[in-house]
């Protein structure tokens, strides 16, 4: 089986007025090498590592316990709300420094001059980079080829490595310092580069496997696929389907200001989704498995798909709770979020179906 195969054989929407340093509870869905996934109702999701946890902690946790944390990051590469078991330090991950730090950003971002900091942490958003007593983003959208190009194996190996950056935004105020490595491409990078066109197949080895996605590496030039392009289904762990090999990606851009081609995995294949939802057509009833209720409403696993009935369409006499099995009706299919949104189903007295 190749990685594509393993990938659509495994099995997020962004939360609104998520605010960092708003303390939220979720229920536990998953729990893998490095992280926690939580649900925060209505197919979103968050991320907790498990490092902030101790043994004995993480021996007691188990699938659907709450557990209440700090919002350190409103939404990463993969859609998911970041959290940490401490309040955060001010925003973006900055610690915040005395005034003529920052005005040495300040001056940095008029004058367009590079900076340089150490990887402090690294997360599924991008890097953590500390600066002068401070710390400031460094988001993997923004991410250039001098990062692609550590030959790190895992992201424990970036931790620690100096990194070369200009700032993009600063704000003392808000303490927001976030970086970017636009702009700081070599022209020996910038000419491998233009050897690519947007829609081409790329076929290279995996040098490089971060918790934001997979670097790519061929006639010395890097590649990165997002984790979110990776599958058309959700992928948490992407140590579990990559190693060194070769692999085939699609371009869907060349970033000569960040020196990295923006590949896709999942792009070379059609949505298995898109046919799926087929089988499911409007006003047909179907019955499945509750699976989560929330606020926003009920969740309810379907033969191959997930099904979503929205609170505003919750029947008031109809009694929903998780592990029961129900009819629905379907209202249509969410190819965004990729799942079959649902209505109620009930047989009134006379007989009728409505919705």
């Amino acid at each position: 089986m190749d990685v594509m195969e393993k990938l659509l054989a495994s099995s997020a929407s962004k939360i609104v007025n998520i605010r960092r340093g708003q303390e939220i509870e979720g229920e536990i869905v998953a729990i893998n090498d490095s992280e926690i996934i939580l649900d925060l109702g209505a197919k979103s999701e968050a991320v907790l590592p498990k490092k902030e946890f101790s043994s004995a902690q993480l021996e007691k946790l188990k699938i659907g316990e709450k557990v209440k944390a700090f919002v350190i990051f409103s939404e990463n590469e993969n859609g998911q709300v970041v959290l940490s078991l401490n309040l955060p330090q001010p925003k973006s991950g900055i610690r915040r420094g005395r005034g003529k730090n920052w005005l040495r950003f300040k001056n940095s971002q008029t004058n367009k001059s590079k900076l340089s900091g150490t990887v402090v942490e690294i997360n599924k958003g991008g890097l953590i980079v500390e600066a002068d007593s401070v710390r400031g983003f460094l988001p993997n959208s923004l991410s250039g080829f001098e990062v692609l190009n550590k030959n790190v194996s895992s992201a424990q190996e970036l931790i620690g490595q100096a990194v070369n950056f200009l700032v993009s935004e600063v704000d003392e105020n808000a303490n927001k310092l976030i970086f970017t490595q636009k702009g700081l491409t070599e022209d020996a990078v910038r000419a491998k580069l233009r050897n690519f066109k947007k829609g081409q197949n790329f076929k290279g080895k995996v040098v490089s496997i971060l918790p934001f996605g997979v670097v790519v590496e061929k006639d010395d030039v890097r590649g990165l696929v997002l984790i979110s392009e990776v599958a058309w289904e959700r992928t948490e762990d992407l140590s579990a389907f990559f190693k060194n090999q070769e692999i085939e990606a699609l371009v869907l851009g060349v970033d000569e200001d960040l020196g990295r081609l923006n590949l896709s995995i999942k792009q070379l294949n059609e949505d298995p989704f898109v046919k799926l939802a087929q089988i499911y057509p409007a006003d047909e009833v179907v019955k499945g498995e509750i699976t989560n209720v929330s606020d926003a409403g009920v969740v309810v696993a379907l033969t191959g798909a997930e099904g979503f009935l929205p609170s505003s369409k919750m029947d008031q006499d109809i009694t929903y709770e998780v592990g029961k099995s129900q009819s629905f009706l379907v209202d249509g299919a969410d190819t965004q979020k990729r799942r079959i949104t649902l209505a109620p189903f009930r047989t009134s007295t006379e007989g009728l179906i409505y919705k």
